[in-house]
């Protein structure tokens, strides 16, 4: 054997690793899909628990006029991506969307008393949900669902500067906010 036939063995053998992966490694399409039901379900909960909590405030009496009307805006937006994201997971990957939370079961929302901290806490589900939203983003690569959450990111990423308003805080206050996972 010549010193380049070595050399040439010895670096076919330190790439073999690289160019092809071990079995253990490979990810199959049903566990793509399997992580991407996963994501998406967490995506759809995400909404849904915005839109109960939307509910409850603007139909709570602690805000004033202005901050209800926005709230109800802000609530159509989340009750139609919840519908939207619901409809998706079940006609892309064959799952049904999780049950949404009740009033009681979500952090916070039974012992608002004063506009603020309803306007808050509206703004935390809206931040919680763009992190899952963009979390969910990294586990699909389904066009469709893709279309999607990028969309409802964009809305709930208007919805969250309204709200911020409201609490006469800095609308955008980084240029690449990423949500609250």
């Amino acid at each position: 054997m010549t010193r380049r036939e070595a050399l040439r063995l010895s670096a076919a053998a330190a790439l073999a690793p690289l160019t092809a992966p071990a079995a253990s490694a490979a990810v199959t399409k049903d566990e793509l899909r399997k992580h991407a039901a996963i994501a998406v379900s967490q995506s759809v909960y995400a909404e849904q628990t915005a839109m109960v909590a939307f509910e409850a405030i603007a139909n709570g009496g602690l805000l004033d006029a202005r901050a209800t009307a926005t709230m109800r805006v802000v609530l159509d937006h989340a009750t139609q991506h919840a519908d939207v994201l619901g409809q998706t997971l079940k006609s892309e990957l064959g799952h049904d969307p999780p049950l949404a939370p009740t009033r009681t079961g979500i952090r916070g929302l039974p012992g608002l008393r004063r506009q603020r901290d309803a306007l808050e806490l509206a703004v935390r589900l809206l931040e919680r949900a763009i992190g899952t939203h963009v979390q969910t983003v990294r586990q699909t690569l389904d066009a469709t669902l893709l279309k999607a959450i990028t969309g409802i990111v964009g809305s709930d990423a208007q919805s969250l500067v309204l709200l911020r308003k409201l609490l006469h805080t800095e609308p955008v206050p980084a240029a690449f906010e990423r949500g609250a996972a």
